[in-house]
């Protein structure tokens, strides 16, 4: 899974799914970040995030409609590995068609898709007074926009924590704890979303927490950090966890859903996209990694 924020060239081919010499068409023409380092071109992932988004938002027409799908889809949202399954899955199914996502949290990709840069939001916000997911917050974001909301998945949500759990991490209130360290997710994520829910239920002042203010954007980041030992718990999805062999305590089941257009429900490359996420080898590859319920993949949960 893509977890550096430095890329390769081979690297950067696979995260946008194209052929490595398309890379080097893209440097020879100076549309796309690079830098070359020790003689070799490196690609900062933050910048080619953002390339993305500009290359969305330079798609717009001068009346600000959102851009037509063509043979690339936009997908920007929430971080999880089953979104870079998504991914490859499609390629591989439809050669013609591509998927890009890039990871500006769950509020940041309903936003993306009221203006129109994007195509698909992902997101897995929580909703407190309902105890549900995403559903809640469409009117708020997405006003004028009709959508329909098709689960991804079910996902496993926990704190992430150093093997053998030194320190006994058990619950939120845990992180809490003098001599405690935690690593966050940034504003407007769902997991931070949730974190933030879980202390003003437990009364916790987030300045008692020690890392409340280091942020991180993915969950690989999270658990690379507990890896390191730079900080004793993260929450985060169980996936992130067992690919590091850290140790893991189940919080939660939450719901992770693609946020998709009316309008371009029935076009090809969403159509397209949707059988990838109903078929048997999408669904059968999620459930080998660990940590997901696939048993509701596919199914419409909601629309306005």
């Amino acid at each position: 899974m893509m977890n550096r924020e430095m890329l390769n060239t081979k690297e950067l081919a696979e995260y946008l799914n194209i052929n490595e010499k398309q890379v080097y068409k893209l440097i020879q023409d100076k549309k796309i970040p690079a830098t070359r380092i020790t003689g070799k071109w490196t690609f900062p992932k933050q910048l080619i995030d953002a390339w993305i988004i500009k290359s969305a938002e330079e798609n717009l027409s001068v009346k600000g409609k959102a851009a037509e799908l063509g043979s690339h889809i936009v997908v920007m949202g929430s971080h999880d590995f089953c979104m870079e399954l998504l991914s490859h899955e499609l390629t591989k199914a439809y050669p013609d068609l591509s998927l890009s996502v890039s990871n500006v949290g769950s509020i940041g990709g309903l936003t993306a898709l009221a203006k129109g840069i994007s195509h698909v939001a992902c997101a897995h916000l929580f909703d407190p007074a309902t105890r549900s997911y995403n559903v809640p917050y469409l009117h708020k974001y997405l006003p004028d926009t009709a959508v329909m909301v098709i689960n991804l998945v079910y996902r496993d949500l926990g704190l992430i924590v150093q093997r053998g759990n030194p320190l006994k991490i058990t619950t939120i209130a845990d992180t809490a704890r003098p001599g405690a360290r935690i690593i966050n997710r940034q504003s407007g994520s769902g997991t931070r979303l949730f974190f933030d829910a879980e202390l003003q239920r437990l009364g916790i002042d987030a300045a008692r927490i020690t890392g409340y203010d280091n942020e991180v954007s993915t969950h690989n980041e999270a658990a690379l950090a507990v890896f390191g030992d730079s900080v004793d718990a993260a929450l985060g999805i169980l996936p992130a966890a067992k690919m590091l062999g850290l140790d893991f305590v189940h919080l939660t089941r939450e719901r992770f859903d693609l946020i998709i257009p009316k309008k371009s429900i029935a076009d090809k490359p969403i159509d397209a996209l949707l059988q990838v996420v109903r078929s048997e080898v999408f669904k059968m590859k999620v459930d080998k990694m660990g940590g997901y319920d696939t048993s509701a993949t596919g199914q419409l949960i909601g629309a306005t």
